[in-house]
């Protein structure tokens, strides 16, 4: 298993989530050294999504967000805060997330979904004190709300719409593969696929420039499924300026 579990004592039973071995060992060394702070495991994302009723003896979860090394979903720490949130309430227990990817307006929205309380910059928890006051004192910055609101409008996506749940539905149906295969597309079987694409993730149909279409149209088209999808699933880099 990548991920150690650690003998329980008394105290405040955290879990730490990363994918990146000596991250989290430098937190969990840390952490561990707190007075109060109980360590009950150390997990990479695949175990901790897998972890089930074990959640129920947790207190307080550190999660990273993201693997860019990722094929399928750069934003791992996402189905880690589902499965807690399965077993756990806000009320039992509180979900920290801590990404290098602060101002990633999906990510935002993902978070929120998926029952996250807390929201940090790796940058501002760099210092053991700040981590430790972090873990240790149930305040702190909520999920901020996206920088550019246009961009989920320019993509159809709305307060109704779930962007997780379509997420895991195309994770589950293969069907980012099966856009980029992109065969016989205007087939019945292309006809299901939006629906049932929709049906999870309730979208506005919009237009390659973020407008309404023309005629009415009920689905999302499968170039705006591919647009949705590479802004929930993918980290966005900004290019280096040129020089000159």
């Amino acid at each position: 298993m990548n991920g150690t579990e650690h003998t329980p004592h008394t105290g405040l039973r955290l879990v730490v989530v990363d994918d990146d071995d000596i991250s989290r060992a430098g937190i969990t060394t840390i952490l561990g050294a707190a007075p109060g702070v109980e360590i009950v495991a150390a997990l990479d994302h695949d175990t901790a999504a897998a972890w089930g009723e074990r959640w129920r003896g947790v207190d307080v979860v550190l999660v990273d967000a993201a693997d860019e090394r990722r094929d399928d979903d750069h934003f791992p720490g996402v189905s880690v805060i589902e499965c807690v949130r399965r077993h756990r309430d806000r009320r039992q227990t509180r979900v920290i997330v801590l990404t290098g990817h602060f101002f990633n307006g999906a990510l935002r929205r993902r978070v929120r979904e998926a029952g996250a309380d807390f929201f940090y910059h790796r940058s501002e928890l760099a210092d053991s004190a700040a981590l430790r006051d972090a873990v240790l004192r149930p305040s702190g910055r909520p999920v901020p709300e996206p920088e550019d609101p246009e961009e989920e409008i320019r993509l159809g996506v709305s307060a109704h719409s779930r962007v997780n749940a379509a997420v895991n539905h195309a994770l589950a149906e293969g069907v980012p593969e099966r856009l980029a295969e992109r065969a016989d597309p205007r087939s019945r079987s292309w006809e299901r696929l939006r629906r049932d694409f929709n049906r999870h993730a309730r979208l506005q149909a919009m237009t390659s420039d973020g407008r309404l279409p023309d005629r009415e149209q009920t689905t999302p088209s499968l170039p705006q499924i591919s647009r949705f999808l590479a802004w929930a699933t993918r980290v966005k880099t900004r290019r280096p300026p040129r020089d000159g």
